[in-house]
């Protein structure tokens, strides 16, 4: 891997970490902005899975799908086709948690918080074991 490509692979991975920074902050809060604890899960969620799509130099589409981005990383990450459901039910996070939509939906709380939470850390430790993989060293903080 080129100098360049670790870099933007390390640049999504930071990414994806300071969603998940924003995340632990905003549920230590005492008033917790469930949707936006979502909203944060699926972004590092999307960030990590977009961080393997660069280890492989391959095109990353701007898309928050994350259906359609385990398609594309299913070869090299098979494990995180076992929360594909998952994966599908948090996409709607991307959308819901930032935009007033026009399908009647109920504002996230803590159980599905918490679940957000519980699939963005799976994928994260999915990724980065893949990550880890290919490169040992570059998750290292510089």
């Amino acid at each position: 891997m080129n100098e360049p490509q670790k870099t933007l692979v390390q640049q999504w991975v930071l990414r994806a970490e300071n969603d998940l920074l924003n995340v632990a902050n905003n549920i230590q809060a005492k008033r917790v902005p469930w949707d936006t604890v979502c909203f944060h899960c699926q972004q590092a969620a999307e960030k990590y899975i977009k961080a393997v799509l660069a280890v492989y130099a391959q095109e990353i589409p701007r898309t928050h799908d994350l259906e359609q981005l385990l398609e594309l990383t299913k070869e090299w990450v098979p494990k995180l086709e076992e929360v594909r459901e998952d994966l599908q039910w948090l996409t709607v996070h991307a959308i819901v948690g930032r935009y007033p939509v026009e399908v009647v939906q109920e504002t996230p709380g803590e159980t599905e918080g918490r679940r957000a939470q519980d699939i963005a850390q799976y994928v994260r430790e999915r990724c980065r074991l893949f990550i880890e993989r290919i490169d040992a060293g570059l998750l290292d903080q510089k």
